[in-house]
Order: C-alpha cells, then structure tokens, then sequence
C-alpha cells in the first residue's frame, strides 16, 4: 500500500509540471483576455488564428469580443519552437529526478519492512531489540520517502521557474528585435506634435459622429497617453480616403494614417500592384485590431453556403475602393477569375447586390453588418459562414517619414500597456455594445 500511495504522489508532481504547458487544453477566459494575449502567452506569438480556428463555433465572427467565463480548446502546437523544446527537457529532467529519489526512499523501506518481517518471524526475547531497530529503520525510511517527495517538488517548482525564465528572456529579445526607431528619432517625436488622419464613414472604426470619434480613434487616443503622456498629437478626419495614400501621406503632410488593412507582405507574387505598393510605401504598427473578412450574398443565390472558394469563380464581387486585396489574391479571388467592381462606398456595393448588378460582396464583417441593418436587409443578404478570413487593421506611417518609425514605436508600447492592463478589452466591449445596441 506504502509503494502504491508513493506511485500516486509521483504522478501527481508530474501532472504538476505539465500544468505549466497550456497549449493542447481547456482555458477559461478571465477578464483582460484578449486571443493576442493567450497567443503570446502560449504560442510565443501574437498570431491568434490557431486558437480562433479551433473556436470559431464558440466565439463567433468577431475575435476581438470574447465574454469572460467562455471556455476556448487550446491546439497543440504544430511549430513548437526552440523555448519549448528546452521546457520539454528541463521538464524531463525534473521528472527523472522525482523518480529516482522516490524510487531510491522505496527501495529503503522495502528492505527495512523485509528485515522487520523476517525478525518477527524469528522473534525471540533476545532478539526484540533488534526488531525494535528494524522498526525504527523503518519509520527513518519512511521519513526519507517524506523528504523525497518535498525534494521532487522542489525540483519540480525549479524547473517551472526556470521555464519561465527561458520563455521570458526569448519574449525580451523578440521585444527588443521589434523596437523601430533609435533613440535620437524617438526623442525628437517627443518633443514636438504627432498629426494623424483618418476619416468618416467607416463604422465601428473611425467616424466624428460616433462615441470617442470610433473605436480605433478611441485605442489610438488610448495608446498615445498610455506611452507617454505628455506625448502632443491631433487626429484630423479627412473623408477622400484614397487621398490619404496617394497625396497626403507621400507629401509628409501628416505623420500617420489609420485604420489600413496590413496586406500579406511575405507573399509579394500574390498581391495585388496597390497592396504592393502598400507593403514597399508604409510601414505599419502592431495590430490594433483584428477584423473578419466575409463574402455576402443574396439568401439563396447558391454563394451563400458554398464551402470553396472555387464556387465563386466567374462572378462579380464588390470590394469597395481601399480595401486590400490580400486575402482574395490568396483564396484565388483576382481578375480574371472574377470581375472586381470597386465603388468608392460600401453602400454602394450593398445597392449593386440588390439591382443583381454584382453576385456578391466582399468586406469586413462589422462594418457589413451597419450597412445591411441600414438597409433593413437583414433576412435577405446573407454572409456565407464558411469563408471567412482575418486581417489585421494598423496605425501606417510612410517610409519617406523619418521619424515614422519612433510614431509607431510609441504606439506599439502604448497598445502592449492597455492589452496587458485589459484596458484595450475594455474600450472594445464598449464600443462593440454601442454598435449593436444602435443597429
């Protein structure tokens, strides 16, 4: 019974050290959470896909609202990396050592209960002293097992701190390798007035007639006072969109521009000549935020519920002008597989699908869902559940900048501060309310 009761106590300083690796189970959402943060956290990156592929069916078409209290699976993950490998062995390790020190302690105890049998069998009165020996090597035994384990809980809890060491000195140097500008840049931003722009009509995001003048005017306002205070910026709103790209920003007229889709700049052969330009003319923050791009049709079109991209080829799609091509070149989605119709906006592309002068539209699912309640189309246009794609949206600085890059350094900061301190959850929530509460 003593050798079954040890095995168990092993096991469970074993179960121990795996609870430090979260990746292959459950996790509950706690408040702050962000997917960035658990992906961080887990994975070492901030790339969340995997976890919001696994839970798509949970957490729904926007990844950035996730209640507290929601249960997530964590996937294995498939990239292990060189931090994970060294917790596997200092795990191991750790391990093999609260083996052999409990199996050392029982193999003393079985001798000593071997010894006691065999005098007690042999038990004479000469002989109590002797058996009073073997009892007490016994009990000392037994107290050797006592110290055993505390040491292999020891070791255990050693090598969970020394696993958190590994993985925090491998996230100081990746946020070391991301700092963008030097020093002398930094400090000439800090001491004169950022100026940025923006524009209306592109709810949630960025509109003056919305809470805060839009949810990422709000987290772009946040990061600012959150990095540096005293940090002196204004946000102007100029409604051309496309001026921003092709005229203000090239003129250094204003250091940053924002809300801009990230086009996937590590694939060059697939993109498109203006989201190729994008990639070699900006450089872009850390993701503010992350928005879905969905595919809507008319209820019963077929385009609806189709579960390939290969379903859409030779129809018309409408993606408003500005809008980065990225993940349509990249599902096969460009001309002349398609014919693209690019309106200057949104509604515009709701109002062809209607008149049947397009199949379908592609655009972010929350500023498609203004527009269909807008029009009252809720039951008629319908987004397809099976196609779904992610994009980062980013603070752009032009490359002709020369302090563009410390812009975006203090933003990056700022932004890491509220997603640390849960306040980015927060000011999502409540932006997120506000939207659907007025639709």
């Amino acid at each position: 019974m003593k050798y079954i009761s040890t095995c168990c106590i092993s096991l469970a300083l074993m179960s121990t050290a795996a609870s430090a690796q979260v990746a292959c189970e459950t996790y509950e959402i706690r408040p702050g959470d962000s997917l960035r943060q658990l992906a961080t956290r887990i994975y070492g990156t901030p790339d969340y896909r995997q976890i919001y592929d696994a839970n798509r069916d949970r957490i729904g078409r926007n990844p950035n609202h996730i209640e507290v209290g929601m249960v997530l699976n964590l996937p294995c993950d498939p990239r292990d990396a060189v931090v994970n490998e060294q917790a596997s062995q200092i795990t191991e390790q750790a391990q093999a050592e609260a083996q052999r020190l409990i199996a050392e302690a029982e193999a003393r105890v079985a001798q000593a209960e071997a010894r006691a049998a065999e005098l007690a069998v042999q038990s004479t009165e000469t002989e109590t002293a002797e058996l009073e020996e073997a009892r007490r090597a016994a009990e000392e035994a037994e107290a050797q097992i006592t110290a055993a384990q505390e040491a292999a809980a020891e070791a255990i809890a050693a090598a969970e701190a020394e696993i958190e060491k590994v993985r925090a000195e491998a996230f100081a140097a990746v946020e070391a390798a991301t700092s963008l500008a030097s020093p002398e840049t930094a400090q000439s931003v800090q001491e004169r007035q950022i100026i940025l722009i923006t524009g209306n009509d592109y709810p949630p995001y960025t509109d003056e007639s919305l809470p805060d003048r839009g949810l990422y005017t709000k987290l772009v306002e946040t990061a600012f006072l959150r990095a540096d205070p005293h940090q002196s910026y204004k946000i102007q709103f100029v409604n051309d969109w496309n001026s921003h790209l092709d005229l203000l920003m090239p003129s250094l007229a204003f250091d940053a521009t924002f809300p801009w889709a990230r086009p996937d700049c590590e694939t060059p052969d697939i993109l498109s000549e203006a989201d190729l330009e994008r990639c070699t003319t900006y450089h872009f923050s850390s993701p503010f935020y992350e928005v879905v791009d969905a595919y809507y049709s008319m209820l019963g079109s077929g385009y609806d519920t189709a579960l390939s991209y290969d379903a859409y080829a030779g129809t018309v799609i409408c993606r408003p002008e500005g809008y980065s091509l990225s993940n349509m070149n990249k599902a096969g989605l460009s001309e002349p597989a398609v014919t693209l119709v690019r309106p200057v906006l949104v509604a515009e592309c709701f109002e062809a699908l209607l008149a049947g002068e397009v199949d379908i539209v592609a655009l972010d699912a929350q500023v498609a869902t203004d527009v269909i309640s807008d029009l009252e189309m809720e039951t008629t246009i319908m987004e397809n559940p099976n196609l779904l794609e992610i994009k980062s949206l980013n603070v752009m600085t032009h490359v002709g900048n020369s302090e563009g890059l410390a812009v975006l350094d203090t933003l990056n900061r700022g932004l890491a501060i509220m997603q640390n301190s849960g306040e980015w959850h927060d000011i999502v929530s409540t932006a997120l309310k506000y939207q659907m509460e007025n639709q």
